[in-house]
């Protein structure tokens, strides 16, 4: 049995001070209880809380200031998410808009007109040569173009004299009179055949007259001189006929000659021209060209740039000699560029189901955030080395931000199509392992909003829960929000 321990002096003098502190204690578990809040009642997913203004988690800010901080607000969307798979890339050259320029001749440089980096225009000159290669051609052009005007000429004479004798040919034929001949063709050329042919046919028409009077004579002459006379006019009527075939034969002879070799003259010249033209001269510069007018400037060839872009390489100097292998200058159009990336034989699924909706591409050392690029090249061959194949997109580059050689990351989409409630990345806010954004309430109200992320496109976000579709959210500004509702909280505490 126990026996319960007598109250002693001592004892009897502490139990006030331990009757103190269980009333302490008592206190300030009730004042703990009252500082904790009830847990409220949770609200439906996407749909917003019941807070109304000055409560905590609600920030004023008045509209007329959201410029002058940034604050720009947007409706939340509901859309497929472009999630992105993030390969090594490349900025370079697009090959349609760069020129590596050099002569099409030899020659050596007078005079560079081009700085490095310079802006030029289509056609501006970038640099002078003195070529005996484009003198000679000059010279070759003015020998062929006098010699084409030359030949065209005999070919006009002959083709007149070819008219004529046709016109002589017919006056033959119908057996006009000699003398009206000569009086139609008096001032017109037909050749050295004319004589022969009227000669001919002179002594034919006399000795056709003698055999007609000889026949009228009725027996006055004997008939041996009858059978002479006639012989000798079949005689002439053969000679006449053969003069008429020769001629004939030599008039379209002479203007097909004549012919063939215009055509061989106009064809030098021509081939002489094309040089030039090849060249770069213009055709009115060409057809403009005297050679004994310009002098020691005929042999000067202008290197020009084939289109408007940038000179982003020079190599030509003065004095040196230059020719059609020695890359002078590079010119780049730089309004746009390509992006190429390492793509593997993992990306293959993706690369087949890009098709039109291209990929993305960002620099982030360099300041450039995402943006879109259009696809050009998948790639067909894989790299037997890196096991890696180059996909090829075309940018737009109106800045001139990206640079040739620079380092970006390439996404390759590879994100459903079914929509998904969406903001974007700059639109989260954190604070103490919460994510959190600012949905637009009306006027100058903004209102916190704790919400469940998903994945991650890079520039935009998935919200699983907390938002729903058209609610309005600010997408810039979040952090001077963020500020506004920290500092309130400090004054209210």
């Amino acid at each position: 049995m126990s026996t319960v321990p007598p109250v002693t002096p001592t004892l009897r003098a502490r139990w006030p001070v331990a009757l103190a502190l269980i009333a302490f204690g008592a206190a300030a578990g009730a004042v703990v209880v009252a500082l904790v809040p009830a847990p409220a009642a949770r609200a439906p997913a996407g749909a917003p809380p019941a807070a109304e203004k000055g409560e905590p988690g609600t920030v004023e800010f008045a509209r007329d200031k959201w410029d002058a901080v940034g604050i720009r607000t947007e409706p939340v969307a509901s859309e497929p998410l472009a999630e992105y798979a993030w390969r090594t890339g490349r900025v370079v050259y697009d090959e349609d808009r760069v020129a590596r320029v050099s002569p099409p001749v030899e020659g050596v440089v007078v005079e560079v007109r081009v700085r490095l980096g310079e802006d030029v225009p289509a056609g501006a000159v970038l640099a002078v040569l003195d070529s005996r290669e484009v003198g000679a051609a000059k010279l070759e052009l003015v020998r062929a173009r006098l010699a084409a005007a030359a030949e065209r000429e005999r070919a006009g004479w002959a083709a007149t004299s070819a008219a004529n004798t046709g016109e002589l040919l017919r006056a033959v034929a119908a057996e006009r009179a000699p003398a009206e001949i000569d009086a139609a063709l008096k001032d017109k050329p037909v050749g050295e055949r004319r004589q022969a042919l009227m000669s001919a046919y002179t002594t034919r028409n006399q000795l056709r007259a003698q055999v007609a009077s000889l026949r009228a004579s009725a027996g006055a002459v004997a008939e041996s001189v009858l059978r002479k006379a006639e012989t000798e006019c079949d005689a002439a009527e053969a000679g006449l006929r053969a003069v008429l075939e020769e001629l004939r034969a030599q008039t379209a002879q002479q203007a097909r000659q004549a012919e063939l070799r215009q055509k061989e003259a106009d064809a030098a010249h021509a081939a002489a021209r094309t040089h030039l033209l090849t060249l770069g001269f213009a055709a009115a510069q060409v057809d403009a060209l005297d050679p004994a007018a310009e002098g020691a400037a005929a042999a000067r060839y202008e290197v020009r740039a084939p289109f408007a872009g940038t000179v982003v390489e020079r190599r030509g100097v003065r004095s040196e000699r230059v020719g059609p292998t020695v890359e002078m200058f590079r010119v780049a159009d730089m309004s746009a560029v390509w992006v190429q990336a390492d793509a593997y034989e993992t990306d293959l699924p993706v690369l087949r189901a890009i098709g039109n909706r291209g990929v993305a591409f960002r620099a982030a050392a360099a300041g450039i955030a995402e943006r879109p690029a259009k696809v050009l090249y998948a790639g067909d061959t894989v790299d037997r080395g890196s096991r890696a194949l180059t996909l090829t997109a075309t940018a737009p580059n109106p800045n001139r931000e990206l640079k040739p050689g620079m380092f970006v990351e390439v996404g390759l989409p590879r994100g459903g199509s079914a929509p998904v409630v969406q903001v974007p990345a700059s639109a989260v806010q954190r604070h103490e392992g919460q994510t959190f954004v600012f949905v637009h309430a009306g006027g100058d109200t903004f209102r916190r909003r704790a919400v469940v992320l998903g994945r991650d496109g890079g520039e935009r976000v998935e919200v699983r829960s907390g938002l729903a579709a058209g609610e309005v959210v600010a997408v810039e500004g979040g952090f001077v929000l963020k500020s506004e509702l920290l500092r309130d909280l400090i004054a209210g505490d």
